[in-house]
């Protein structure tokens, strides 16, 4: 009995035992099998043909802003008389016998007969990107081809690992194997290659099963810097990213401060003062990421809901605060308006307090707090403008008219952003994104469009500069130069995955370096108004021209001594009496003419008045290129994919269309204020000169960021030159507009306008007017030039100069058949 109680307990562990050894015996015969896994014949009702070939090829490339992209093109021939090929000419079912995936980027696999018709040919193309910052190990595949990452090299196999190999490639000739790796030199290659082609391009041929084929890349320097970034070095890019955003306007909050300790007037000292709240406000939610994330609570802020309240309070402070002051100034209705604003706060904290409380993730609870949020955001705006305008007295007209299409557009910006967010995030994974659910994130991503509000308050401490003095000084021309930074320059910029404002700060460097290499005195204020110096110039020029003529009369011997001085006289003493009446010296010594006076001092009695008048001549001018900029943005994305459609698409897409609309817009009024406002201390004696300073900053600006893409291996930026020439011709036309209405004396129309500053610019002759020419016409060249090669202005590729998708067939199809 207790021997048949002990065979009764080893039997299990025996058969247990004999199991494991079978497993073993399997895998170990599966392991010494050189061919791979084939897909179960019962997923292909046609079985393998009775021959069949094989072609693939693959390549790895880098496409767009550091997007590394595996492509791969496989063709497969089989017979005629094969089963499945009646299924391959007519819905294209049986593809999937012969590929591991049926379907392409562009739609089905293309079909398509051998020129004697004895074969049937199936092509299909696989593109799939490579993610820098995935798991060590993982891989991604495309079409027959795999890659994975670990330990600093990417290695490209064929047959992925993923998955196995179509049953009907069984007996297949491997006609033709190739490896394409045009960027980086392969550390490893196995097995050895039939042929190596220029561009690291190995080529296997004619095998009669398919190559173990194995390329090791190293990431390159960069790649693998912004891996480490990622992976490792979370702290350096979380500090990285916020200085990258929030450096520029730390820069300008030190010189608010400096003006502070250094202003009298009282109300340059409040405007300052909001101004700085206003920054605080925006650059709160990258301080926040930083603070939680080198303090390690950020995790558990996030979970608890206290990112979500503090984000909601520092829209909500400044609003109540802007609308307190604007009760104090003496706003009507300002107490319901500061009521109004109080009650909204707690509203969105109690749908906060309500959400936590509800945790059904569908309510429409979760995606409402985002919502209320974006509109406190709007009202914060609006109310911090209004409080700054109103700083002297009432609100000015421009501005009331600004905000009155402004803040409506800024309500629809933010709420079209949360619902971009939820369609997107529900369509790509079925579930709400933080943009739609938290107020964090919202007020995060949205901070990145709040520029303009900085730019509207800039202006404003330039109105009161304006007010208090004719002259540029010191500190205003450094608020000058903020302004145009901040209004043309997308200061933020990302090399190697790691943010850096290098253009932004190269800006704000060469405008002040570029105004005191060619610095010049600026003209004495003639005492007379614009339309008197005018005509004092019209009859100067005229005065002058008959007294060269007399004198060139009296050289020929055309008339004698007596008559040249008694017809000369009364010339001259007008000339004097003209330049006497304007503050020059009548003699002539001193090298200027009225019409220098004239053109050096602009048409507006203030330099303020200069940069009014120059920025709403930018903003006729330049809506045409504002269109042409919008248009060429939202046509063609970073990664050249054409369609506004597919940037969309993705998550972080619409506040980048939204940005590039907004300085598209901008960019145009913001440089001829500037332009005018520094229109006395720019060189040059005729206007359309005045230009090439702001020009000369915008393309060192823009060119550093250009530079240090190439020079890191980074995409290359190809768009600058074509901006860069765009801001030039909008400014020359602005400057000849500028120097038309200092000349003008009298009303009329635009040909009336124009036709004092012609002849002043001679046009038609040798002189001012043929480097007028000149400049023009080459910037239209180049233009048109960069246009014609299908350059892209705001990608960061060229499109034109990418390779299609198909094009590692042209490997293939030039085989030598064996």
């Amino acid at each position: 009995m207790r021997r048949l109680t002990t065979d009764a307990g080893t039997k299990p562990i025996a058969l247990l035992g004999a199991a494991a050894l079978l497993i073993a015996a399997v895998l170990g015969l599966l392991a010494l099998n050189p061919r791979p896994a084939l897909a179960d014949d019962l997923v292909c009702g046609f079985g393998p043909p009775r021959s069949s070939w094989v072609e693939t090829s693959v390549t790895v490339a880098e496409r767009g802003h550091d997007t590394p992209v595996m492509t791969s093109t496989t063709r497969v021939g089989v017979p005629r008389d094969w089963p499945g090929a009646a299924a391959l000419l007519g819905d294209g079912s049986a593809a999937g016998c012969l590929l591991p995936d049926s379907g392409t980027d562009g739609g089905t696999p293309s079909v398509t007969m051998s020129a004697d018709g004895a074969e049937v040919v199936v092509q299909s193309t696989r593109e799939t990107r490579l993610d820098l910052y995935g798991v060590q190990g993982a891989g991604e595949s495309a079409g027959l081809w795999s890659s994975r990452e670990s330990g600093g090299t990417r290695v490209v196999t064929l047959l992925p690992g993923l998955g196995a190999m179509p049953s009907g490639l069984t007996g297949a000739r491997w006609r033709t194997v190739v490896v394409k790796t045009p960027e980086s030199r392969a550390r490893t290659v196995t097995p050895l290659p039939s042929e190596v082609l220029p561009g690291g391009t190995y080529v296997w041929r004619d095998g009669a099963a398919p190559p173990r084929v194995e390329v090791a890349l190293p990431l390159s320097p960069r790649a693998a810097f912004q891996r480490w970034s990622e992976l490792r070095g979370q702290h350096v890019l979380m500090v990285a990213t916020c200085l990258g955003f929030t450096l520029p306007y730390l820069l300008l909050a030190g010189l608010l401060v400096l003006l502070h300790r250094r202003s009298a007037d009282r109300d340059e000292r409040v405007l300052i003062r909001i101004t700085l709240g206003a920054l605080g406000m925006i650059t709160a939610a990258e301080a926040m990421l930083v603070v939680g994330g080198l303090t390690g609570t950020l995790f558990l802020a996030a979970l608890i809901g206290v990112l979500d309240t503090l984000a909601i309070l520092v829209v909500g402070a400044p609003l109540c605060v802007a609308v307190w002051g604007l009760w104090r100034t003496g706003l009507r209705r300002g107490v319901p308006l500061l009521a109004g604003a109080v009650l909204a706060v707690a509203g969105s904290l109690a749908i906060l307090a309500a959400r936590a409380l509800h945790s059904a993730p569908w309510d429409p609870l979760w995606a409402a707090s985002a919502v209320a949020t974006a509109l406190l955001l709007t009202g914060a705006a609006w109310a911090i403008a209004v409080r700054a305008a109103r700083v002297r007295g009432r609100t000015p007209r421009a501005v009331r008219v600004l905000l009155c299409w402004s803040v409506p557009g800024l309500a629809l910006l933010t709420l079209a952003y949360v619902a971009h967010a939820a369609v997107v995030g529900l369509r790509t994974t079925g579930s709400l994104p933080d943009e739609a659910t938290s107020p964090y994130f919202l007020l995060r991503g949205l901070a990145y469009l709040m520029w303009p509000l900085v730019v509207l308050l800039l202006l404003l401490l330039l109105r009161l500069h304006g007010r208090r003095t004719d002259s540029v000084g010191p500190s205003t021309v450094w608020l000058l130069v903020f302004l145009f930074v901040v209004g043309t320059i997308r200061w933020l910029n990302t090399y190697a995955g790691m943010p850096f404002p290098l253009a932004g700060l190269v800006g704000l460097a060469a405008l002040p370096l570029l105004l005191r290499l060619t610095r010049r005195a600026e003209v004495a204020d003639p005492g007379v108004s614009r339309r008197r110096l005018a005509m004092i110039v019209d009859e100067c020029r005229d005065l002058e021209a008959r007294e060269k003529g007399l004198r060139r009369r009296w050289a020929a011997g055309e008339v004698d001594d007596e008559e040249h001085t008694r017809e000369i006289g009364p010339v001259v003493d007008r000339i004097r009496r003209l330049r006497v009446e304007i503050g020059l010296d009548p003699g002539r010594e001193d090298g200027l003419s009225p019409l220098d006076v004239a053109l050096s001092r602009g048409p507006g009695a203030s330099w303020w008045a200069n940069a009014r008048l120059a920025a709403r001549y930018a903003s006729f001018v330049g809506a045409p290129a504002a269109v042409f900029l919008i248009w060429a943005t939202w046509s063609t994305d970073s990664r050249g994919h054409d369609g506004w459609l597919d940037r969309l698409g993705d998550p972080n897409g619409f506040y980048g269309l939204a940005g590039d609309l907004i300085g598209g817009l901008l960019i145009w009024p913001v440089a001829g204020f500037v332009l005018g406002a520094l229109w006395r201390r720019l060189p040059g004696r005729r206007g359309y000169l005045k230009g090439v300073v702001p020009v000369l900053a915008y393309a060192a600006a823009t060119g550093a960021h250009a530079v240090l893409n190439n020079v890191i291996g980074q995409a290359p930026v190809r768009g600058s030159l074509v901006r860069v020439l765009l801001l030039f011709l909008v400014l020359t036309v602005v400057a000849v507009l500028m120097d038309a209405r200092t000349l003008q004396t009298r009303p009329g129309g635009l040909a009336s306008r124009l036709t004092p500053v012609a002849v002043v610019y001679r046009l038609g002759t040798a002189g001012s007017g043929i480097a007028l020419i000149v400049a023009q016409a080459a910037a239209v060249l180049g233009l048109w030039s960069q246009l014609r090669n299908g350059i892209d202005i705001t990608s960061q590729v060229d499109t034109s100069a990418q390779a299609p998708i198909s094009a590692d067939a042209q490997v293939l199809l030039g085989r030598v058949d064996r």
